[in-house]
C-alpha cells in the first residue's frame, strides 16, 4: 500500500495538491451526473432503432451548430472562473424542464426522442466544460502529470452513477415500467450531482491563478474562425470527426446485435449499466497506473495512432463474430482506452492552444464536430441499410477508414509538439 501511495503521489507538488484534490472531486460528480442517465439514453436509442437514429443525430448536429456561437458569445463576457457555474446552471434548468414535461406531456415517445437528442448535447457539453476548467488551471507539464489522476476522479464518479442506475433499473423493473418511473429519479440524481459540482468549482476558483478572473473575450465566431487559422485545431477537428463517426458506426452495428439478443427493455438497460460497471474500474486503474506514464514517456502520437488500430479490430470482430459477448468485450475495451488514455491525451494536446482556443475551439471540437462525426457515421449506416447492406458488410467497409484515423492522429500529434 505504501508503494502504491508513493507511486501515485510522488509527482504531486505541494502547491497543486489542493487544486488537484478538488479537481478530482469535481470530475467525480460531473460524470456521476451523466452516467446515471446514460443507460436510459441508451435504452431509448434501442427503441428508436439504428435506421431512424441517424435522423436524430442530424438534429443533434443542428442543435450543436446553433449552440456553439451562442456559447462563444456568452463566455466572451464571463471570467474563466464563472464559465462552469453558468453553463451547469443552465443544464440543471434543462433537466428540471424535462421533469415537468414528463408530467404534463402525454406523448412519452416524443419526450424520449427529445431526451435522446438533449442527452447527446448534454454529455459533450458537461464534460467539455469541465476540461475547459482544467485547461485554465493546469499548464502543459502539469497536465501530463495530473490529468490521469483527475480522470480517475471522473471514472470513480462514472462507476458511482452507473451503479446507481443499475440498481435503480433492476428495482423498478420488478415493480413498474422503467419508461414511466426511471428517468425522473435518475434526473433528480443528476441535478444533485451537478449542484455539488458547481459548489466545488466555486471553491476551486479561489485556489488558482489571477488570470481566471479576467474575461475570456473575443467574438461569437472565434471557434469557427480557428478552423482555418490554427493548423492544430484543423487537424484535431478532422481527427475528432473521423473517430466519432467510426464510433457511431460501431455503436449502430452493436445496437442491432443487442436487439437480436433481447427484446426485453429492462434486460437491455441492465446490460448497458453492467458495461458501465466494468468500464469504470478498469478505466480507473489505467488512469492511476498507466496514463501519466504514457503521456510523459511514450507520447501522444502513439496513443492517437493506436485508436485507429483498435477500431479496425472492433469492426473486423463485428463482421466475423456478431454476438452479445463480442459487443460487451469490445465496448468495454474501446471505452477504457478512450477514457483512460485517449481523452487525457487530447486534452494535454489542447494545453498548447491560446486562451481563445482552449475556451472556444476545444468546446467546438468536443461538441459540434463530434456530433457532426456522429451524424456522418449515422447517415452512412442508414444509406447502406437502405440498399440492403447490413451489419457485417458495413463493418468491413469501416476498416480502411480506421487506417485514415491513425494517419491523421500521427500528423496532429506532431503538430502539437507536446
Amino acid at each position: 500500500m505504501n508503494e502504491f501511495a508513493n507511486r501515485l503521489f510522488s509527482s504531486i507538488d505541494s502547491d497543486n495538491f489542493l487544486p488537484l484534490l478538488k479537481s478530482f472531486s469535481l470530475f467525480f460528480f460531473v460524470l456521476a451526473s451523466w452516467y446515471a442517465i446514460r443507460p436510459v439514453r441508451n435504452e431509448f436509442a434501442v427503441q428508436v432503432g439504428a435506421y431512424d437514429l441517424s435522423s436524430l443525430l442530424g438534429v443533434v448536429l443542428i442543435v450543436m451548430i446553433i449552440l456553439i456561437p451562442v456559447y462563444s458569445w456568452i463566455i466572451s463576457r464571463l471570467s474563466a472562473k464563472n464559465v462552469l457555474t453558468v453553463i451547469y446552471s443552465f443544464l440543471i434548468l434543462n433537466l428540471l424542464l424535462f421533469i415537468s414535461a414528463w408530467y404534463f406531456i402525454e406523448s412519452k415517445s416524443l419526450i424520449a426522442k427529445v431526451f435522446y437528442v438533449w442527452c447527446n448535447v448534454y454529455s459533450f457539453f458537461v464534460v467539455s466544460i469541465f476540461w475547459v476548467e482544467m485547461l485554465s488551471i493546469f499548464k502543459s507539464e502539469e497536465a501530463k502529470k495530473y490529468f490521469g489522476i483527475i480522470s480517475a476522479g471522473g471514472s470513480s464518479g462514472a462507476f458511482f452513477g452507473s451503479s446507481f442506475a443499475s440498481y435503480f433499473s433492476t428495482e423498478i423493473c420488478g415493480k413498474g415500467s422503467l419508461s414511466e418511473l426511471g428517468p425522473l429519479s435518475l434526473i433528480f440524481f443528476s441535478i444533485l450531482c451537478l449542484m455539488i459540482a458547481i459548489v466545488i468549482s466555486r471553491s476551486l476558483s479561489k485556489t488558482n491563478s489571477q488570470s481566471r478572473n479576467t474575461q475570456v473575450g473575443g467574438s461569437s465566431l472565434d471557434a469557427f474562425k480557428s478552423l482555418f487559422k490554427d493548423s492544430l485545431v484543423t487537424k484535431m477537428t478532422i481527427y475528432t470527426a473521423i473517430w466519432t463517426g467510426l464510433m457511431t458506426v460501431g455503436w449502430l452495428i452493436s445496437l442491432g446485435i443487442i436487439n437480436d439478443w433481447s427484446s426485453d427493455s429492462c434486460e437491455r438497460t441492465a446490460f448497458f449499466a453492467r458495461i458501465e460497471q466494468f468500464v469504470t474500474p478498469l478505466t480507473l486503474l489505467m488512469q492511476l497506473f498507466v496514463t501519466s506514464f504514457v503521456l510523459r514517456n511514450i507520447g501522444p502520437a502513439v496513443v492517437l495512432i493506436t485508436y485507429g488500430v483498435l477500431l479496425a479490430i472492433i469492426f473486423i470482430s463485428y463482421a466475423t463474430y456478431p454476438v452479445i459477448s463480442t459487443v460487451m468485450i469490445l465496448t468495454i475495451g474501446i471505452r477504457v482506452f478512450e477514457y483512460g488514455i485517449c481523452k487525457p491525451t487530447r486534452e494535454t494536446i489542447y494545453t498548447g492552444l491560446n486562451s481563445q482556443g482552449r475556451f472556444k475551439s476545444t468546446v467546438m471540437i468536443d461538441t459540434a464536430v463530434s456530433r457532426g462525426g456522429d451524424w456522418v457515421g449515422g447517415m452512412a449506416v442508414r444509406s447502406l441499410m437502405s440498399i440492403g447492406i447490413v451489419g457485417p458488410a458495413i463493418a468491413w467497409a469501416a476498416v480502411p477508414i480506421a487506417g485514415v484515423l491513425s494517419f491523421v492522429g500521427y500528423k496532429a500529434a506532431k503538430e502539437s509538439k507536446i
